[in-house]
């Protein structure tokens, strides 16, 4: 069969994907460019013109920059030793580490004001044990803080999307200068890290455009108007300020600068064809032992304390009092149910729907070898939650639909939209992995293109394809931004609740909530690996690298 006749099967495949995909995002966008051009074009000379707008630019370009630089240099020296050596314990720290990365922001939010705040466990420990009158740590309401918390959220995609791009390329170059006694650095600097490239500029972009659309963490642990994003100015001007057409404005000012950059570092990335590597068995040293372990310490002690003090932040209040009367109060309350309900509908619809839509289009992109269709998944990382929760405010308004399942279709919309893009960079590398001469084999046994992908090809996606649900779910049940801009007061969710219970400062409250969603986001992660171990078990076809 020829392989022009196989990209065409395939490309029918990926239109109806690709068409809901490319509805759903020039929807919005649409309607917020009428919006920003209503009255001629004079709010967007005003935005465009404005100083005030540069200024937040280059604030939030400073802190994307800054947080993808410092999560992808950081990842480095981890990656390199669990990429290079099996050793106990290995699996479950990248398992720790991928379960970190389904933990929403808003809960990191939770987490470091209940740990790192001025009254919270860190100062009170250190006043504790030094006698300090004052709180020792002043982390909260800084850029520090800002940087810190992207870190902790970001550092985990780093460190997993580096690991597996290095353990899957071959390493008889590197042993090959070892033995010529060239030391581990020039050897890193020399020839790895040229070989790394493509892998690290992928997790810096994907890290970048998330903190350049972050919110919830610049609205709460920033806390002054001098750290506001272009994301978080947005959210004011709409919501606060009620400016919409300058909210319309800034969002499309938005969408070209990130545009701008998505073209910018897409275009001109040669592909590389690089040697790939059987899974390494090279077994630790003892110095190598020695620094694996302090290496899992510090990430351990870096990831573990913010979330751990949720749960103990529920059961105690600020004085140190065991107390169930929060856990009581969110289940004597009916919104409790509604808003666990609509979490858990909202974020399994949206998941299912981004993975089955973005099969199609991951196993298309390897086909055809084809950079425009990760691109155009991309563009709705480049325009914001809060930007797309705009859009779809003005298409409610103008189409006069306000009501309930309006709104319920508005943010699934919506979190299809956000997820999207990162289902299909997971499962685009299994996409690419489906070896060609299983599939020319059916073809040999008159089977047809059709039959061929379902009970052929589709099969050897089941790892990527439950990893990008996982993800996407994870993504959705976290989701602030949109469905705080889209539910006007009548939808609520878990995520909703806590920003609401942190801005009135009832953080125990706000704790018992984030304990709830942090065990639903555990039990759907654990879900998922479980059963991917017990089919791989079954079936005894174990994908060689699963990335994230």
């Amino acid at each position: 069969m020829s392989k022009r006749s196989v990209k065409k099967f395939y490309l029918g495949l990926s239109i109806p994907s690709l068409a809901v995909l490319l509805f759903l995002f020039a929807l919005p966008l649409s309607f917020t460019i009428a919006k920003a051009f209503s009255n001629g074009a004079e709010a967007i000379k005003a935005v465009f013109a404005a100083p005030y707008t540069y200024r937040l630019l280059l604030f939030t370009l400073k802190e994307s920059l800054l947080s993808a630089a410092v999560s992808v240099v950081l990842a480095l020296p981890f990656s390199y030793y669990f990429a290079s050596f099996r050793f106990k314990g290995r699996n479950a720290i990248l398992a720790l580490s991928a379960l970190s990365f389904t933990i929403p922001s808003i809960l990191v939010v939770l987490g470091f004001v209940i740990f790192y705040g001025n009254s919270g466990i860190l100062n009170n420990v250190l006043k504790m044990l030094f006698g300090f009158k004052e709180p020792p740590v002043k982390v909260l309401y800084t850029f520090f803080a800002i940087i810190l918390a992207h870190v902790y959220l970001n550092l985990p995609v780093a460190f997993n999307l580096i690991t597996n791009g290095w353990a899957g390329l071959s390493d008889k170059e590197e042993m090959a200068s070892l033995t010529l006694k060239k030391s581990r650095c020039a050897t890193f600097f020399k020839i790895t890290l040229p070989k790394l490239k493509g892998v690290i500029i992928n997790a810096f972009l994907i890290i970048f455009l998330f903190c350049f659309s972050s919110f919830a963490i610049v609205m709460v642990l920033g806390g002054n108007p001098a750290y506001s994003t272009l994301e978080s100015e947005i959210y004011r001007k709409a919501n606060i300020m009620l400016d919409q057409q300058g909210a319309a404005a800034l969002a499309l000012f938005g969408f070209l600068v990130t545009g701008m950059i998505l073209l910018i570092t897409t275009t001109g990335r040669r592909k590389e064809r690089i040697e790939r590597a059987e899974a390494r068995n090279r077994k630790l040293k003892k110095k190598d032992a020695v620094i694996v372990f302090f290496l899992v310490l510090i990430l351990l002690m870096f990831i573990l304390p913010p979330m751990l003090s949720i749960f103990y932040r529920s059961f105690f209040t600020k004085s140190g009092e065991f107390s169930l009367h929060e856990w009581m109060k969110i289940f004597d309350k009916g919104n409790f149910l509604t808003s666990i309900l609509n979490s858990l509908a909202i974020a399994t619809i949206s998941a299912l729907l981004s993975t089955a839509l973005s099969e199609a289009l991951a196993v298309y992109s390897a086909k055809s070898s084809s950079r425009i269709i990760p691109l155009l998944a991309t563009l709705p990382l480049a325009t914001g939650s809060v930007m797309l929760g705009l859009g779809y405010n003005f298409v409610a308004a103008k189409i006069g639909t306000h009501s309930l399942l309006s709104g319920y279709i508005m943010i699934l919309a919506t979190h299809m939209v956000l997820s999207m893009p990162f289902a299909l960079r997971t499962m685009l590398p299994g996409a690419k992995e489906i070896p060609e001469r299983v599939s020319q084999a059916s073809y040999t046994l008159k089977k047809g293109r059709l039959k061929t992908y379902l009970d052929t090809e589709r099969p050897l996606l089941k790892n990527y394809r439950r990893k990008a649900f996982i993800f996407s779910f994870a993504l959705s049940i976290g989701e602030v931004n949109a469905t705080l801009t889209l539910s006007g007061g009548r939808i609520t969710t878990l995520p909703i609740q806590i920003y609401r219970l942190i801005g009135s400062y009832s953080y125990q409250g706000a704790a018992a909530l984030g304990s709830v969603l942090l065990v639903l986001a555990f039990i759907v992660f654990l879900a998922g690996e479980n059963i991917g171990r017990r089919k791989d078990g079954i079936s005894g076809n174990k994908q060689p690298q699963e990335k994230i």
